[in-house]
């Protein structure tokens, strides 16, 4: 059968031949597709395309030699997959935790293609893998980290350096009310993330009627998140009372005359702000803040709401995973193990 005739098989169950004539870049469009109609972020989806068709070209050159660029899936066996997990260690010098990761998109490409292609899963037979598993290293932040952070922020938001009343120009005093906005905007946007346990990528898509303020219903709601699933969160205080100081500025960034975007954090341009520069302004504040957290990310705050939540309710392991949007309860208890001082109180007990 020619390869064209073999891709468009794809999608249905193949024959014998058809087996026979499938290759692996037909295999992973399919699944690409597959995991893109099951409601995969376009984020996720290329991620699984770039490690798959690293698999790809590793496995051509292998088989086929150095010009080659596909290769016949019914040629992968257990060893092919074993090797190439060698490889990542010895030819690219990966560390165990992303190879373990490869590993896992691997395994699930193999078992979604096994399943609706009816073709074998050469990881079925796979022995196991064992990597090398570092103890947990602390993450997130502690109250009073936090406590620092947040009140870094916060006295610029509330106290810039220039203020309009002495301002030596109007040029002056729309620099010095712009310092303050954007201060403001960090502090509820990283707010959100510490008090709400969003994702940075949650927290920029927010629209200003994602948050209610109504008395007994302050919450937000994140209408995209992971995995296309929304979820609604209770509004803390601390989260609140950010919010209700950012909205109170945040015309001020949208250029005159003009209204701004429904996005509810915005630029110094007037337009939504991106992940990047979320990511610049927080090691920026850390800095500032004089934090001995240098290597702090913005998912380190999201780590901290999940942190603090179990510390707050032991055991409420179901109830976090549907606050931070995890379907499977196993994603949570990580923050269940990150907790030092309940683990050195529950030692102490014996």
């Amino acid at each position: 059968m020619a390869e064209s005739e073999t891709r468009g098989t794809v999608g249905a169950r193949l024959g014998e031949d058809d087996r026979d004539g499938l290759y692996l870049g037909d295999a992973i469009h399919f699944f690409l597709s597959a995991k893109r109609a099951g409601g995969r972020s376009e984020k996720t989806v290329d991620d699984y395309r770039k490690k798959l068709e690293l698999f790809q070209r590793w496995l051509a050159k292998r088989l086929g030699g150095e010009d080659e660029v596909d290769a016949p899936y019914i040629s992968i066996g257990a060893d092919e997959v074993e090797a190439y997990v060698v490889h990542l260690k010895d030819g690219r010098g990966m560390a165990d935790s992303s190879r373990k990761n490869h590993l896992a998109v691997l395994r699930s490409f193999f078992q979604t293609v096994s399943r609706r292609l009816e073709v074998p899963d050469p990881t079925r037979t796979l022995d196991e893998v064992r990597f090398h598993q570092r103890a947990p290293k602390r993450s997130h932040l502690t109250k009073r980290e936090a406590e620092v952070l947040l009140a870094t922020i916060e006295k610029e938001a509330t106290n810039a350096t220039i203020n309009e009343e002495g301002a030596a120009s109007a040029r002056a005093a729309r620099k010095a009310a712009l310092t303050r906005a954007l201060a403001a905007r960090d502090h509820a946007a990283f707010s959100a993330m510490v008090y709400a346990g969003l994702r940075i990528e949650e927290t920029t898509a927010l629209l200003t009627g994602d948050v209610s303020f109504d008395r007994g219903e302050e919450e937000v709601r994140v209408a995209k998140g992971k995995g296309n699933k929304e979820r609604v969160v209770p509004m803390s205080p601390k989260l609140k009372k950010s919010l209700r100081r950012y909205l109170k500025v945040r015309e001020g960034l949208a250029p005159p005359g003009q209204s701004p975007p429904p996005h509810l954090f915005l630029n110094e341009k007037g337009s939504r702000v991106t992940e990047n520069t979320l990511r610049r302004r927080l090691y920026r504040w850390v800095r500032k803040s004089g934090l001995k957290k240098t290597d702090l990310k913005p998912h380190d705050l999201r780590r901290t709401f999940g942190t603090w939540f179990l510390q707050a309710n032991p055991g409420h392991v179901r109830e976090l995973a549907e606050v931070m949007g995890h379907s499977d309860l196993s994603q949570v208890m990580k923050y269940a193990l990150s907790d030092e001082k309940r683990a050195r109180a529950g030692v102490n007990n014996l």
